[in-house]
């Protein structure tokens, strides 16, 4: 999270509070107003405490919510006050990241012994002011780091943090709204600025950006996704789509990086991780496709494919997404493809792929062990194709795999035709997708009879389902 934005929740005694030993009395209302706000104020953060909802009813379910959604906690543990210390542990169950913790260094209680270990930020009740700037460089800190900083995280590193947008309701007729704004790019900007500073802000956000990105707005679909990031630079879903839309955007590098972050997250499912590790594959097989278009001879064209180091990359990185979750048939097909790929390459010129080897003999080898790994590989991607069209009827991208499958394995032309034809009325989007992978195989001359087939199904009228 940047320290531009976001909102914080403040844990601390109220008024005016003695230590357990009914000594040295500390104004924590004051405390409030010179330290602590002045520093939210300073990083453009709003603030509040369960003082605002005294006047609401049930003060603990807005004080759990708060306590799980706010993008920082701050906690003044002075005083041995039990409301505090209760709301600082529910904060550190909940969340990994984003505490900070503040201590008078004059009066109050000892540190308690359970976090004596970790660190708290000292000021002087009697001139909390000169803590400010202080206070203003531990919460950057604090947001921009990358580690745990509960103790509960710490010691139990295979927890996952709750994930708040299960429990943040965005208001009924705010979600109305992003719906009739939807097809004006214009409108959809507006409510990105009247969403600002509101506790369902980042939920908010994730409903505008979705609907940028359904537009094919990406450049400023990207600028609402980083926003959401900005909350927390681990969330999944931000980097997963901004992995997407930068690829389409020809940002490969930035691509990567947001993929990279999406798996440094503890949260991630498999089927989250095979999805984004095709996401960075999918990103070598077009570094891939981009080093070696350029090339107009055929026979070169077929012999840089096959040297290139991205197409081992792309496949490696396919194989990691299906290994992570068996149905997960995107990751599955296209290292069949990769796969079918480099061995009809390397089957049409020997030398060049003995080149990655010690000799000939162990090039040989290779190339059998691949063709056996690829006849299990295609076994089990037409599972889970089959498995997804069976469970999901309405899945096009199963009903359009099943097709791509079938132009790699089959000896059919006229099987192969007929599967392509039953998605010539596909979407605009799998149709673009599908082209840029027919014209991959055309450009290296492979698969050609299949390839024509599914070409010349391809402009046909759909074909009956069934």
């Amino acid at each position: 999270m940047t320290d531009s934005s976001g909102r914080a929740f403040i844990v601390r005694p109220f008024g005016v509070k003695a230590n357990s030993l009914g000594e040295n009395p500390i104004d924590f209302d004051l405390i409030d107003t010179e330290l602590i706000s002045a520093a939210l104020s300073q990083l453009g953060m709003t603030g509040g405490t369960t003082g605002e909802f005294i006047q609401q009813g049930d003060i603990r379910s807005d004080m759990f919510r708060e306590l799980l959604v706010a993008d920082l906690v701050i906690a003044d543990i002075s005083i041995h006050n039990a409301n505090a210390f209760y709301e600082l542990g529910i904060r550190h169950a909940l969340k990994s990241q984003y505490t900070v913790m503040i201590k008078s260094d004059k009066r109050g209680d000892p540190h308690v012994f359970d976090l004596k270990v970790d660190r708290y930020l000292p000021y002087d009740p009697d001139h909390p002011s000169q803590a400010v700037e202080a206070l203003v460089q531990t919460i950057k800190a604090t947001l921009n780091n990358e580690k745990p900083d509960s103790p509960v995280f710490q010691l139990l590193p295979g927890l996952t943090s709750f994930d708040a947008g299960k429990v943040v309701v965005v208001p009924l007729k705010f979600r109305e709204q992003v719906e009739q704004a939807a097809p004006m790019r214009a409108d959809l900007l507006k409510l990105c600025e009247a969403v600002a500073g509101q506790p369902w802000e980042k939920e908010g956000l994730r409903m505008i950006g979705e609907a940028q990105f359904k537009m094919g707005d990406h450049e400023i679909s990207a600028k609402t996704w980083e926003r959401i990031r900005e909350f927390d630079m681990l969330d999944v879903e931000a980097n997963q789509k901004l992995a997407t839309i930068y690829q389409k955007l020809k940002k490969l590098t930035v691509s990567d990086q947001a993929a990279e972050r999406a798996l440094q997250s503890s949260s991630l499912t498999d089927w989250e991780l095979a999805e984004t590790h095709s996401l960075i594959a999918s990103n070598w097989k077009t570094r891939w496709h981009n080093a070696v278009e350029v090339e107009s001879d055929p026979a070169e064209l077929q012999r840089r494919a096959l040297l290139s180091p991205f197409l081992e990359k792309s496949l490696q990185a396919y194989l990691q997404g299906f290994e992570k979750h068996r149905s997960h048939y995107y990751s599955g097909l296209n290292a069949v493809a990769m796969q079918s790929v480099q061995i009809e390459l390397a089957k049409l010129h020997p030398n060049e792929w003995a080149l990655n080897h010690d000799d000939e003999r162990i090039a040989e080898m290779e190339l059998e062990k691949r063709a056996d790994f690829l006849a299990k590989l295609v076994a089990a991607t037409e599972l889970a194709i089959e498995s997804s069209i069976r469970n999901y009827p309405d899945d096009e991208w199963a009903t359009l795999s099943r097709a791509d499958l079938m132009l790699l394995t089959s000896n059919n032309p006229k099987k192969v035709a007929l599967n392509y034809m039953r998605c010539a009325a596909m979407p605009a989007f799998n149709a673009d997708s599908l082209r840029r992978q027919l014209k991959i195989y055309q450009d290296l001359e492979l698969f050609q009879e299949n390839l024509k087939a599914a070409l010349q199904a391809f402009k046909a009228p759909a074909a009956p389902q069934g």
